[in-house]
């Protein structure tokens, strides 16, 4: 049943303009076929007349009937839906406009790379038939040890890590809330920086601390920049790994504007 709520709430518009357009057609069909009663002579024309008055009147209430539907669950039962339900779909990504990072050469591990720790040789001293002594080298096979190797960090805002509002390019003012993507493999936490006039060219933190809980599609964090010198800002988002290691980094820029 949601779903057919969701689809009158959403398509609304729609509904109300096909069904105002089937009233004004049948309601001139209705127009024609009374003045066709008015002026039959001969049964047959009478009842032409009559069925087409009946089919106009068929479609007049039940167009009434849909537009009185769609104003009622938009009035009535669209405030008591849940807000998750009435937010629009998510949008599939396009891979074709997602950045990749370059391929990795053929006969390279980027994550991980094997190292073999060279042979040893065991002495084993044994008694000669003569009483002497002699030595024999038995060779050990190698261990084999894993190393892991940090993989190399992408800068680029991709559906695992953006920033979705304010939007690259845009003009702030006042407590600004951030909010977007930060939920890359491995997670560990985040931080959120800039950098501008007020940070004299470095990097400083929006949020004052680490945030350790994975956001998707939701509120990054907030912070109030009223003192702030006005000018081109670069917001810094930054994931780090379980393995304190930077994992990507999305940057936009701002435009800080005094405050009026």
């Amino acid at each position: 049943m949601d779903r057919i709520y969701l689809f009158l709430i959403r398509n609304d518009v729609w509904i109300y303009i096909l069904s105002a357009l089937g009233l004004f057609w049948y309601t001139t069909e209705l127009w024609r076929a009374n003045r066709s009663l008015r002026t039959a002579i001969f049964g047959l024309e009478k009842e032409r007349g009559t069925r087409m008055r009946n089919n106009a009147l068929f479609f007049i209430a039940l167009f009434s009937a849909i537009i009185a539907i769609v104003f009622f669950v938009n009035s009535r039962i669209a405030p008591t839906l849940p807000q998750e339900l009435l937010k629009p779909p998510t949008p599939t990504p396009n891979i074709f406009s997602t950045p990749l990072t370059s391929p990795t050469p053929l006969g390279t591990r980027s994550a991980e790379r094997e190292v073999v720790t060279p042979a040893f040789a065991a002495t084993v001293t044994l008694a000669g038939p003569n009483g002497n002594t002699g030595e024999i080298e038995e060779i050990v096979p190698a261990a084999t040890a894993t190393i892991f190797v940090p993989p190399t960090p992408f800068v680029n805002c991709i559906a695992d890590l953006n920033i979705s509002e304010p939007r690259n390019g845009a003009a702030i003012t006042g407590a600004v809330s951030f909010s977007g993507t930060a939920d890359t493999e491995n997670f560990q936490y985040y931080v959120l920086e800039t950098n501008g006039p007020q940070t004299n060219g470095q990097w400083a933190s929006l949020l004052g601390r680490q945030v350790d809980q994975p956001v998707r599609e939701g509120f990054l964090g907030s912070s109030n920049l009223n003192t702030w010198q006005p000018g081109p800002y670069l917001i810094r988002l930054t994931t780090i790994d379980i393995g304190d290691n930077i994992t990507g980094q999305c940057v936009i820029q701002v435009t800080l504007t005094g405050n009026s």
